[in-house]
């Protein structure tokens, strides 16, 4: 089974209020992510979120959207997007979901060197942090080490779950690449 990383984002990124070229966002890691989640991050991590076109805050609406080449650099997780969103809760309380578009990919980020980093790609991912859940759309793919799991068509959805599942809705395939030597008889 896959692990993979929950987009743990800040609240903090909802307080800073700017529109320019390059926009960064910097939150500290003892500030609340996503679900309450502290995925174990040393004291002093940041998660840093850059956009090249611009960012947008709308307190009324309750969002955030970063727009061109969004990246974003966490300790636990790489990714990268063309658009970026981040819905508070009505009570502006907490987040409701994160939803990353265009050309997406998720790097699991490992300190761990039994563990093989983990990589997503859709059109579309979705992060849901009551349900705990990433959903990745539009021909996702999964791939860890030497294994990878592709979405045959455009409608299926990969979803990956906090305690470590995940799950496939429609078509796909497999792939498990033997990389053992030939041996001689």
């Amino acid at each position: 089974m896959m692990k993979f990383p929950l987009l743990p984002l800040t609240l903090l990124l909802l307080l800073v209020a700017g529109r320019a070229g390059a926009q960064t966002t910097t939150a500290p890691g003892g500030a609340l992510s996503l679900g309450g989640l502290t995925d174990n991050r040393p004291a002093g991590s940041k998660t840093e979120i850059t956009a090249q076109k611009e960012a947008l805050f709308d307190e009324q609406k309750s969002t955030a959207i970063f727009l061109g080449a969004v990246r974003i650099n966490d300790p636990a997780f790489l990714l990268s997007s063309d658009k970026l969103t981040v819905y508070l809760t009505k009570e502006k309380s907490g987040i409701d979901r994160v939803v990353a578009e265009g050309n997406v990919v998720i790097v699991q980020q490992t300190t761990d060197d039994k563990t093989k980093p983990a990589t997503g790609r859709a059109a579309t991912a979705e992060y849901v942090p009551t349900l705990g859940r990433v959903t990745l759309s539009g021909n996702p793919e999964m791939q860890q080490g030497i294994n990878r799991h592709i979405a045959t068509a455009p409608s299926t959805r990969m979803v990956l779950f906090r305690d470590g599942r995940a799950t496939t809705e429609g078509p796909s395939r497999t792939v498990i690449s033997d990389t053992s030597t030939p041996r001689l008889p």
